[in-house]
């Protein structure tokens, strides 16, 4: 990824312009797909304009219109170029039908590109189908977003199986083998009223939408106003509920969507909202504490508490990755949660947890063993730096003169020579979290669902913890499950980081039936 990073800095304002028989029909349009070239994998929406203009979009970077040079059609090939600091990224492909593949080359190494015909990317367009559709079986597929980007992608919740859908035309779309990439087709979903036809693998099966109602709401936690939407079941309640809590990254309500809608499609309420700070919920996350960010959902607790369509002693937590800290600390302030279900959940502080993610991280993108110890030991005196308020300041700056030149630097914040002799109040508690001692208060039901791949939290060390806390503090309903093959994000990895997520298939297969039969023999799932 790193020479399309720099190639968005570098490339040039104007546009190039196509060869004269470039504008061909068959070219022109919305394409979708993914290249590789060594380690430097991505997905790209390339666009090829019929008034001569050719662009690319980089959705995982938020990045539009970037122009694509040298752009040639001679009958079925087609070249092009997208040039950077790094290099020049070469294409040269064939096209065949709606398939464009080839090529792809970079200083001298050569990878492969497959794109496929697409309409343009139109959320409008598909916000409309989201939601859960129930198949024979009582299979549930359930349409959701990215929390990245608007991008639809569907869930199988009975396999794990999952995919990015593309749209072919206003009613058809179409996923690939892999998530982000569609070089072959697999799947093709037609949408007739309240009905998604579903064909894959030579069978076409009709799946029934599920009624779920939604409702905007808003409540308070002190001078801040959260707003949200609350997702309810098909009938008449009363329903037992969850509060969605929210990771470390300002992605909004819609990012939550997949929970809500496998919950509901279990027949409980759920709500997901905006982080304070994110969409239509005022405040600022970035200085809140862990306790403020906690105390956000026990106001979604209380606002569900009084409904009279919500069990007010069946209402639940659900969280991921800071959420899975933010779920049970929820329980443990508030009285009135019944369960708790902790996602990709960390037992040690987060300035520890740094440490480890940049480890992993490193290795992960092909830096030598020398390099990942180097910009590790870096991380820890900048995680120090913070955590001790300022104590290892001149320790610090040395580290970060000396290696700001290195490869790995890039990777972590290299401090300037202006870093203050402090950090921030609220960086300090938040780097400095310990969830243990809260966890030892905690009296809900909870299921620690970790992933065994996880590169971004200690996951086998937090495992050990979560256990001896809970055991210690005569606990009486916990488990904790570690997910083979699973990542961070509970997707099936060899290798969490990097760009593996394109080629992805599955969720952690036994993740979503484990959880829906954790819930059934607490009584809070009853079909």
């Amino acid at each position: 990824m790193k020479s399309i990073l720099g190639a968005i800095a570098a490339i040039a304002a104007a546009s190039a312009t196509f060869a004269a028989h470039a504008a061909a029909p068959a070219l022109a349009g919305h394409w979708v797909g993914t290249y590789g070239v060594g380690s430097d994998v991505n997905f790209l929406r390339p666009h090829f304009g019929a008034d001569g203009k050719a662009t690319v979009d980089i959705p995982a970077f938020e990045k539009k219109g970037l122009p694509l040079d040298a752009v040639a059609q001679q009958g079925k090939q087609v070249r092009f170029n997208l040039p950077g600091p790094d290099g020049v990224l070469q294409f040269d492909g064939k096209l065949q039908g709606d398939l464009l593949a080839g090529k792809v080359s970079l200083n001298g190494k050569a990878g492969k590109f497959a794109f496929r015909r697409t309409l343009a990317d139109d959320p409008a367009r598909h916000q409309p189908l989201l939601g859960a559709y129930e198949f024979a079986g009582k299979r549930i597929v359930v349409l959701s977003e990215w929390g990245d980007f608007p991008q639809m992608f569907y869930t199988d919740m009975s396999t794990g199986r999952y995919a990015s859908m593309f749209v072919e035309s206003e009613n058809v779309y179409y996923a690939g083998a892999g998530n982000l990439n569609p070089a072959v087709r697999e799947t093709t979903m037609r949408f007739e009223g309240s009905q998604m036809i579903w064909q894959q693998a030579g069978k076409k099966e009709a799946g029934r939408r599920l009624q779920f109602r939604s409702e905007e709401v808003t409540f308070r936690n002190g001078d801040v106003t959260l707003s949200g939407t609350l997702v309810l079941p098909e009938g008449k309640g009363p329903f037992p509920a969850i509060v969605l809590t929210q990771m470390s990254s300002p992605a909004p309500r819609g990012a939550y969507a997949l929970q809500a809608y496998y919950f509901a499609a279990h027949g409980m309420a759920a709500l997901m909202y905006d982080k304070r700070g994110v969409g239509k919920s005022t405040g600022e996350f970035n200085k809140a504490t862990m306790e403020q960010l906690a105390d956000d959902a026990i106001a979604g607790i209380e606002l569900l508490g009084k409904r009279s369509d919500i069990k007010a002693d069946a209402i639940g937590t659900w969280g991921h990755s800071q959420g899975g800290w933010l779920a049970p600390l929820a329980a443990v302030r508030s009285q009135k949660v019944a369960f708790v279900i902790a996602q990709a959940a960390s037992a040690v502080p987060p300035a520890e947890q740094e440490v480890y993610r940049i480890e992993n991280s490193l290795r992960a993108q092909g830096f030598s063993e020398d390099e990942v110890k180097a910009g590790a030991a870096y991380q820890e005196k900048l995680m120090r730096w913070v955590t001790s308020r300022g104590a290892n300041r001149a320790e610090l700056l040395a580290a970060a003169r000396a290696g700001e030149k290195a490869r790995w630097a890039s990777q972590v914040e290299i401090v300037p020579d202006t870093l203050k002799e402090m950090p921030s109040e609220t960086s300090a508690a938040f780097y400095s979290y310990d969830p243990l001692p809260d966890l030892k208060k905690l009296k809900a039901p909870v299921v620690y669902i970790l992933g065994e791949k996880d590169a971004f939290v200690p996951v086998h060390k937090s495992a050990e913890l979560f256990r001896q806390t809970l055991d210690a503090s005569g606990h009486k309903d916990h488990q904790v499950w570690m997910l083979p093959r699973a990542a961070h994000g509970l997707w099936e990895t060899e290798i969490d980081g990097g760009s593996a997520y394109i080629n992805s298939t599955h969720w952690a297969r036994e993740h979503y039936p484990r959880m829906t039969q954790w819930l059934r023999e607490r009584g809070f799932i009853t079909h």
